[in-house]
């Protein structure tokens, strides 16, 4: 059975945000606005955050890490889940069941990552993927690794669509795949390890 996991090179990312564009666009996540963005109420499957290190203006330092559901191996959220809506496959990938999801957001507590959303913005000019539904208000919602592609042999639409290919995704149950292989060859860090969720997103340095 397939393991599915992601490997991030920090050294590659540009913080372009097309990871961040496509992901709306393949998902039908509801679209950031500014009155989202002041109320509070945006959806992100993905992120690319800055980091400022140290320096200041003109030349401070910056770290980026893109982020997303670590898609957990023991997942928080999973376990926090009242009603059993959220729920981890065979081959590793958690997914949110949608009409079982009562929108109680202990899964959002629960996550130790900040990578779940309460979808609140659904204004209907937002979608873009007919072959998937429209996101129902008041849900929990989360990346996917794009699960109805990868159901089909594709990868996840944020992987294709990064410009300098900093997003590696593979079955990591399989030492041949490319995910594998460069985890191999490469120190790659889990994000707070301490919690034991152990998260199949790595970075690598």
């Amino acid at each position: 059975m397939a393991r599915y996991g992601m490997a991030i090179d920090l050294d590659r990312c540009l913080a372009c945000q097309a990871c961040v564009i496509a992901c709306k666009m393949e998902n039908n996540v509801p679209a950031s606005t500014p009155d989202s963005f002041k109320s509070k109420k945006m959806t992100l499957r993905t992120r690319v955050v800055p980091l400022r290190v140290d320096g200041k203006y003109p030349n401070p330092r910056i770290d980026i890490y893109p982020v997303l559901c670590n898609q957990c191996e023991n997942p928080a959220c999973v376990a926090a889940c009242p009603s059993g809506a959220t729920y981890k496959r065979d081959d590793g990938i958690v997914l949110i069941d949608l009409e079982k999801c009562d929108g109680c957001k202990y899964c959002m507590i629960a996550c130790p990552y900040g990578m779940r959303n309460l979808i609140q913005n659904t204004d209907s000019q937002q979608y873009q993927n007919p072959d998937l539904p429209k996101p129902p208000q008041g849900k929990a919602d989360k990346c996917t690794f794009c699960a109805h592609l990868v159901d089909k042999g594709q990868e996840p639409t944020c992987v294709t669509a990064c410009p300098a290919k900093a997003r590696i995704f593979g079955d990591l149950s399989d030492p041949n795949s490319a995910v594998s292989k460069l985890l191999a060859n490469r120190k790659g860090i889990v994000l707070r390890q301490d919690f034991g969720t152990k998260p199949m997103v790595s970075y690598l340095k």
